[in-house]
């Protein structure tokens, strides 16, 4: 097995200091001449929800929308922010205005030219709070776009800042991933939903879409305007990219196995021993992830700190990483990953962690009020001391369950409730869960906007409403002075931990597993396939 990026070096987000994994050069296969033609199978545990740009945070979604979209800018293996449909850019000296120069030769799969009309179109339906779009409330700083001519757009701001270039380059979220204009009018609440509605720029087209099952992308023919990042900056190698939806993870595994995906871009852990050997290439990343159960803070049960506490002293972390994750994660000493700056140091985050004691949590609920009966379980005023906690994959089931009978050995009646992801979304932002589990992925600390009162119902799911976590992720916006932002993001951090509204548990590796007929693989620290323009198959 390959274990790639092992240099754990901080690398710069452009103009922030918001820091990823990285390792000087992309990990890729050893490479024959490439060649064009040919299918690449690739297997995952869920399906996208939509493929409209800024409205999921499914991770799914961002893997196939970075396929079919572009974005003004991008970060590249080393996390460097290079140009995209913008080939240069400047900023006024005061900060407030961002002028962007955009490629004049780019087309929409549907063979229209892009304009600058298209990305104000995207970025003013970003900042309308009609739209709704779940990442609106990053992007408070924004105040208007305006088109100059058809290849230039300029972007006007409330306030200086700090993140605006890095916000602009998160095209995994959708801030720039540009939509064709025509397409999402016409189209309305239909795009992204509809197959005929998708049209994009990026190197891949959507061809084919059965929900749950299966996605057929095509190659973008004409395609010349692809990510530096790679060798090949025009069309793909490759003809089409099949998406398969197979939600359990032994099903992947033999399929793998058999040769009917050709790639599976979240290998279980307890498969790696079985793949190896077999004509399979496994290769572990770290990834900047919090895997964490959140508690809906709407739910009567959880309104109590001390009962949300008590769950979190019922987390055995290092129980999860060693039988569960097989090793292929790192205990979470907190809820930012350490390498990220604003991450609070270990010691310093001890007084707000909940440590594993099943004596602490039997203590806290009793003081909740909880009081075991005959049979062990607790009960308050004659109602059982019961709640949901959902979860959208089988591994993440698996994570929990070491969970769910701990808080069992304490009278806590944890049921877990496994749905497929576009449900789950669904459901979690109706408020339906009394808790959920969720795996974070993020290229800096700016994702903590999940958490403010301005994201409900999605995608702050947890329903957390607070004033400190506000102000501090408004300062972590506006300030100019980097360790303004880290001392921000360290308050959220010990607020969210602190008061038990997460409970983190691990940062997970991220494991691939691909055929040998695979060539040109590159991973990128953050989108993991990203691109894949020197991707091909023999």
């Amino acid at each position: 097995m390959d274990s790639a990026l092992d240099r754990r070096s901080l690398l710069k987000l452009g103009v922030i200091g918001a820091a990823a994994l990285g390792a000087g050069t992309p990990l890729a296969e050893a490479q024959d001449k490439p060649k064009r033609g040919g299918t690449l199978t690739i297997g995952r545990n869920h399906d996208a929800d939509t493929l409209y740009p800024g409205r999921s945070t499914g991770l799914s979604a961002i893997a196939t929308n970075l396929l079919l979209y572009d974005g003004l800018v991008l970060h590249d293996f080393q996390m460097k922010i290079r140009p995209a449909l913008a080939e240069r850019w400047e900023v006024s000296p005061d900060g407030l205005t961002w002028t962007f120069h955009l490629r004049k030769s780019v087309k929409f799969h549907c063979g229209a030219s892009l304009t600058a009309q298209d990305v104000k179109d995207h970025f003013d339906r970003w900042i309308d709070p009609k739209e709704a779009f779940p990442t609106r409330a990053k992007v408070t700083s924004l105040a208007e776009t305006r088109v100059v001519d058809e290849h230039t757009l300029v972007c006007k701001l409330k306030n200086p800042t700090l993140v605006f270039l890095n916000n602009v380059s998160q095209t995994e979220w959708g801030y720039a991933s540009v939509p064709h204009a025509k397409h999402v009018a016409q189209y309305g609440q239909d795009y992204g939903v509809v197959p005929a509605s998708i049209c994009g720029t990026g190197p891949f087209k959507l061809k084919e879409w059965t929900k749950d099952d299966r996605m057929e992308l095509v190659r973008h023919e004409g395609y010349a305007w692809g990510s530096p990042a790679y060798d090949n900056t025009s069309a793909p190698w490759v003809d089409r990219i099949v998406f398969r939806t197979l939600p359990e993870d032994a099903a992947r595994a033999a399929e793998l196995e058999a040769g009917g995906i050709d790639l599976d871009i979240d290998v279980s852990p307890q498969h790696i021993a079985r793949l190896e050997g077999k004509g399979v290439k496994i290769t572990s990343i770290p990834r900047l992830s919090s895997n964490h159960i959140g508690f809906n803070i709407e739910k009567d049960i959880f309104k109590d700190v001390r009962v949300r506490k008590a769950v979190g002293h019922a987390v055995n972390r290092q129980e999860i990483v060693q039988f569960v994750m097989k090793g292929q994660a790192d205990v979470s000493h907190g809820f930012l990953h350490p390498l990220v700056p604003g991450a609070t140091p270990k010691e310093q985050m001890r007084p707000f962690m909940t440590d594993f004691s099943l004596d602490k949590s039997k203590r806290l609920l009793t003081e909740a009020g909880w009081v075991p009966g005959s049979d062990g379980m607790r009960q308050k005023d004659g109602k059982p001391l019961q709640a949901s906690l959902y979860v959208f994959t089988e591994l993440h089931e698996r994570i929990v369950t070491p969970v769910q009978a701990q808080l069992r050995q304490v009278g806590f009646d944890l049921q877990i409730k496994r749905l497929e992801a576009a449900a789950f979304t669904t459901a979690t932002r109706a408020g339906e869960h009394d808790a959920r589990f969720l795996p974070m992925i993020y290229s800096s600390p700016d994702f903590l906007y999940f958490f403010v009162s301005a994201a409900i119902p999605s995608p702050n799911t947890v329903r957390w409403r607070d004033d400190k976590t506000d102000t501090f992720f408004h300062q972590s916006q506006v300030t100019l002075k980097e360790a303004e932002r880290v001392k921000a993001f360290q308050g959220i951090e010990q607020r969210l931990v602190g008061e038990a509204v997460v409970v983190p548990i691990q940062h997970i590796r991220w494991i691939f597993g691909n055929r040998a007929r695979v060539r040109g693989l590159k991973y990128h620290p953050i989108h993991g396939i990203y691109k894949l323009q020197d991707t091909y198959v023999v």
